[in-house]
């Protein structure tokens, strides 16, 4: 997909928008089990016909409570994985952030903390908001450490979160405008 437009690009990844084309990818990265354990819905595999569905009550009709893109590799290209801004509230400021990198021979190579770290200036820069948070439950220390790399910090944890079999916590964190020193401006290297 050389013609897409790249909205924010890094060095090891370019984010886009997303694609409607993309829907079997996202859902073939939903279905894996070691792809989507960390996801509130871990191990639940819907039809293909509901993640079209998904895709357009939720992306393709966003109008500003979403902001949705592709994770691409900047050498090809090729689509690694996806991550979104959502339950945005500009009355409030405040965003929700999540990511997935479905290709599993992208893990440990960088791309979600590069990920995290282009898109954590986004809703400051382009958006005008004041605080983004996510959530992740403790065990997945991978996403943890990109996130803290981003500048992330920890402000709570929910305990005795049910999580498929297990108990975990909730790991609660978040970022203001002012924590995201060292991050790529997106004044200058995104384009809306």
């Amino acid at each position: 997909m050389p013609n897409l437009p790249v909205i924010i690009k890094g060095t090891k990844v370019a984010l886009t928008p997303q694609q409607r084309e993309n829907v079997p990818t996202y859902w073939k990265w939903i279905c894996d089990p070691e792809v989507n354990v960390g996801l509130t819905d871990a191990g639940a595999c819907m039809s293909i016909k509901n993640e079209y569905e998904w895709y357009d009550n939720n992306v393709a009709k966003a109008i500003g409570s979403s902001v949705n893109f592709d994770i691409h590799e900047v050498s090809g290209m090729r689509l690694v994985g996806d991550c979104s801004l959502f339950d945005i509230e500009h009355a409030a400021g405040t965003a929700e952030l999540g990511l997935i990198i479905g290709e599993k021979d992208c893990w440990n190579r960088g791309y979600a903390t590069e990920t995290v770290a282009l898109l954590a200036r986004y809703p400051f820069d382009v958006l005008g908001l004041n605080n983004v948070i996510l959530h992740v439950y403790d065990f997945n220390e991978r996403a943890i450490a990109a996130y803290r790399k981003a500048g992330f910090r920890e402000v709570s944890r929910r305990r005795a979160v049910r999580h498929g079999a297990l108990v975990v916590q909730e790991v609660i964190m978040d970022i203001v405008p002012g924590e995201t020193a060292g991050l790529m401006d997106c004044r200058t290297h995104c384009s809306t």
